[in-house]
């Protein structure tokens, strides 16, 4: 199985399907669809009964909304210390893969700590690397006080390694060091330096 989130927020198997089944309408009898989808997308509220609704289908929808109205307006993911004080959560480095199955890709890399591994959950996903964990095979951080970037193992089976070197603890960073992860390799290439910062 190899989970996958679409541009509209769906999740679907991707070693079943080619694309998200929900957007093409390969699948969509008892789909659970995003809020968004019930008012358009436009936060407005949902008119649209919900399937299965007997009689009472006015009642669940209002439950709907109701429970759209409660919810918090983010996602439910953390937010970064420079995004909360700037607005923005910009890019502060790369990760350039110069060896492994996506050669020639680059990771974005922003503010505080950056979790590498397989799934879609994980700010640094590699894919097609069974030898990277799902989730937390390891960690690259950036410390917007100090300007420094920090490389540390997770919790990955596979040993980490900085510049051919097995890496068991934090490390700082510098421009170009190479990273093996699993069976990838990548190169980091910092953006915030002495020459510039957000």
């Amino acid at each position: 199985m190899e989970m996958r989130k679409c541009p509209n927020g769906h999740y679907y198997d991707a070693s079943i399907h080619a694309a998200c089944p929900y957007c093409t309408g390969a699948n969509n009898s008892g789909a659970t669809l995003p809020l968004d989808s019930f008012s358009g997308g436009n936060g407005g509220s949902p008119t649209m009964p919900l399937t299965g609704a007997t009689g009472g289908g006015s009642d669940k929808t209002m439950a709907l909304q109701a429970a759209m109205n409660e919810s918090d307006s983010d996602d439910g993911r953390t937010v970064a210390l420079i995004k909360e004080e700037k607005g923005i959560d910009p890019v502060v480095g790369w990760l350039v893969c110069t060896e492994g199955k996506e050669k020639g890709r680059d990771y974005r890399i922003h503010a505080d700590n950056n979790f590498i591994g397989r799934s879609d959950r994980m700010d640094i996903c590699i894919r097609g690397d069974e030898t990277i964990s799902r989730e937390n095979h390891a960690i690259l951080s950036y410390d917007t006080v100090e300007n420094t970037f920090f490389f540390s193992p997770g919790d990955g089976r596979a040993i980490v390694r900085v510049n051919g070197k097995a890496t068991f603890q934090t490390v700082e960073l510098a421009p170009y060091d190479e990273i093996v992860i699993g069976k990838t390799v990548v190169k980091f290439v910092p953006f915030c330096s002495k020459e510039f910062v957000w």
